[in-house]
């Protein structure tokens, strides 16, 4: 999965404001993971398991909720 970057890319539109690219089948993602209409991707993209450490911090592959 690569991110894609604001602007700057003739096959994006030009208010295009960032998002996700599955290079494998073209199926492209928003920046909350939601798959756009009309591609092959079945579902959104999974939320990883995570924990607000404070305000402005957030560790990914980690939940202290788990069991």
């Amino acid at each position: 999965m690569e991110k894609f970057q604001a602007g700057g890319d003739p096959s994006l539109p030009a208010d295009w404001a960032g998002g996700f690219l599955c290079p494998c089948h073209g199926s492209t993602f928003d920046l909350a993971g939601r798959v756009f209409k009309n591609k092959p991707a079945p579902d959104n993209l999974e939320v990883p398991p995570h924990v607000y450490l404070s305000d402005s911090r957030l560790l990914i592959g980690e939940d202290k909720n788990a069991a």
